[in-house]
């Protein structure tokens, strides 16, 4: 089971292309490989060579070689580096092995590109060709990644078009053998557009034939750049942005046995996977995704093995969201802690003297933003006992994006025991440059032998403006605040055979500001009834309102069951989770006294009947009692 834990709320599919010239062929996602410090340079050669036959070589950009031509370019707009710096060539080497590390889809051996190819990464395992005359188009937003494991060759005449938002930065051709770009014939003058897009990275050699045009850079650190009367521009740098999504799994609590690769991660723009997502989760340093600017959702997969918190960290916000800017580079990181499983009780007398704990966590930040910068956050925490039938003992807060967390009050007899009626209070203070969303994680124990955990989160969101938003009023910046709480009308373990259970559920505005769209989910309890306590009936879950829900379900075995409750405002999302357990008696001793299932069942009914009448009762009084 996966429960999505955070505030505001690659099927890789290769097809083998099909070479048509009506149908895009589609590849795995490629990312971009960095050029480190050499982006600014259109030629990069040990050896250059050029003719200035009819109209004259003209290149924009800077150029290096050890070997200069006989006749150089008539307008080079850049830097002449001579001879080139060796970082050239590890820019030129690194950028391969990038390239050659990448997934590829094959085209097969000694292939001819032809029709229209969309974002991607394509292989052959010999030459790579585009026959005479002909055009191919790459079609979308995106990285295009060509690598052959043979020379690369362009037939006279043929070109290579951009589409769709496809840029000449974002292409990269890397052959293992010499490439020959074919020469443009047509009218006797140069085409007036490139002939040729993308970056060629080629140490066999690069020659352009005459009139050849290409927007793009020319790297042969260690081979020869021959040149004819051609056109080169360096493009302009990329408008894509990169998308790191790191996967980390803890099973400290010993329930678990998952590793990164368990879990299918998505990354979606609008709903719908992007190139490349789903992919299987990889630890740092993670995949790589190249997107155009826009708001993405991260988001895995359910995984059944065992239950588990999960948590966003990074440059996602608790829900997974992360908005990426034209040539912006960000890490979403989804962490997963598993949660210990529910022991099944022991058969005994009827479990009289086991009762389960509750806890329950409440988090606010102070100030609830920062809108003109980074500044010092204060976290205040409320631990208290949901439960509220007996103690907990060895209570413990923390949070993963403040520390230390440190007590301050509320142990009114000192006895190191969260008593029924005590609220103790927690602090940490945290100095935030970036906008921030954290976890805190309470937990503690039944005092007595069975030593039966509760867990209870809480999820904040702090929004830290720049000086260039002074002007906002930080009420705009605020995100809200959200907190369930759940306690089963069962908190001592049943008989073997189980029974029914009403699951009440109480939900809270932490914050300052309304929140919309508040929904409550439980992921083995439906459906769920409410809300109860909209006073204004306004559909807005107010600072000063509290919401009631109800759910009955039917336990046969030891369960335990999230709810999870997301509500928004300001543009973001909020969610909070609560978790209970009920407890089933393992089979061995005859019944002691409790009703039977059928019993058990009649009376949950009438139980959850009688409390939703009350609820509607108490929120039609209070509907009337604003219109009086």
């Amino acid at each position: 089971m996966k429960i999505f834990y955070s505030s505001l709320i690659r099927i890789v599919s290769g097809a083998l292309p099909l070479f048509s010239f009506f149908l895009p062929i589609t590849s795995f996602a490629a990312t971009a490989p960095s050029l480190g410090t050499s982006g600014a340079f259109g030629i990069i050669s040990s050896t250059f060579t050029n003719s200035n036959t009819a109209l004259q070589t003209a290149i924009t950009g800077d150029v290096c070689y050890t070997t200069a031509p006989v006749t150089p370019p008539v307008t080079t707009t850049g830097t002449i580096t001579v001879p080139c710096n060796a970082s050239t060539g590890t820019d030129q080497g690194s950028a391969l092995a990038d390239i050659n590390s990448q997934v590829c889809t094959s085209l097969g051996a000694s292939v001819t590109l032809s029709g229209t190819y969309t974002p991607g990464c394509y292989s052959s395992t010999g030459s790579m060709d585009i026959a005479l005359g002909t055009t191919v188009t790459l079609n979308g937003a995106g990285v295009y990644i060509f690598r052959s494991a043979g020379a690369l060759t362009t037939g006279a005449d043929s070109f290579v078009a951009l589409a769709g938002g496809a840029t000449a930065s974002d292409v990269f051709w890397a052959p293992v053998g010499a490439t020959t770009l074919g020469a443009y014939t047509t009218g006797g003058i140069p085409p007036a557009t490139p002939t040729f897009v993308g970056n060629i990275l080629d140490a066999a050699g690069i020659t352009f034939g005459h009139f050849a045009n290409l927007l793009g850079r020319a790297f042969a650190f260690g081979g020869t750049v021959t040149m004819d009367a051609n056109t080169l521009a360096v493009p302009s740098a990329s408008s894509l942005a990169t998308l790191r999504v790191i996967k980390v799994v803890s099973n400290s609590n010993g329930a678990g046995t998952s590793v990164p690769s368990t879990f299918n991660l998505h990354v979606k723009l609008s709903g719908t996977d992007v190139s490349g997502s789903p992919a299987v989760g990889t630890a740092t340093p993670g995949t790589l995704y190249s997107l155009a600017a826009g708001t993405y959702s991260v988001s895995e997969d359910a995984v059944t093995a065992y239950t588990y918190i999960s948590s966003f960290s990074g440059d996602c916000d608790s829900g997974g969201v992360v908005v990426l800017t034209s040539g912006s580079s960000k890490t979403c990181t989804i962490t997963n802690t598993d949660i210990p499983a529910p022991r099944t009780a022991p058969a005994s007398n009827g479990g009289s003297a086991r009762i389960l704990p509750l806890i329950g966590i409440i988090k606010v930040p102070s100030p609830l933003a920062l809108p003109v910068g980074p500044g010092l956050v204060n976290y205040e925490y409320t631990v208290s006992n949901v439960g509220g039938q007996n103690v907990i003992v060895d209570v413990t807060v923390t949070d993963d994006k403040c520390s230390p967390v440190t007590f301050i009050s509320g142990d009114l007899n000192t006895n190191k025991k969260l008593d029924i009626a005590e609220n103790w209070k927690y602090n940490c203070a945290s100095t935030l440059s970036t906008t921030t969303t954290n976890t805190a994680v309470a937990s503690g124990y039944s005092d007595g032998s069975y030593r039966d955990i509760t867990i209870a989160t809480a999820i904040a969101t702090v929004v830290v403006g720049t000086s260039t938003q002074q002007e906002i009023v930080s009420p705009s910046l605020v995100a809200p605040l959200i907190h369930i709480t759940k306690v089963p009308s069962r908190l001592i373990p049943f008989l073997f055979g189980g029974g029914d259970v009403i699951y009440s559920y109480t939900v809270t505005n932490s914050g300052v500001v309304p929140m919309n769209e508040v929904t409550v989910t439980d992921d083995k309890c439906a459906p769920i009834a409410g809300p109860f306590g909209d006073s204004n009936s306004n559909s807005l879950l107010d600072p000063v309102e509290t919401w009631a829900y109800a759910c009955v379900s039917n336990i046969l075995v030891s369960t335990t069951n999230v709810a999870t409750v997301l509500g928004r405002a300001n543009g973001f999302t909020a969610t909070g989770y609560a978790f209970a357990t009920v407890l089933v008696e393992s089979p061995g001793f005859p019944n002691a006294g409790f009703s039977s299932f059928g019993e058990s069942t009649k009376r949950g009914l009438v139980i959850i009947s009688v409390i939703l009448f009350s609820l509607l009762f108490l929120s039609a009084a209070s509907f009337y009692r604003g219109r009086i």
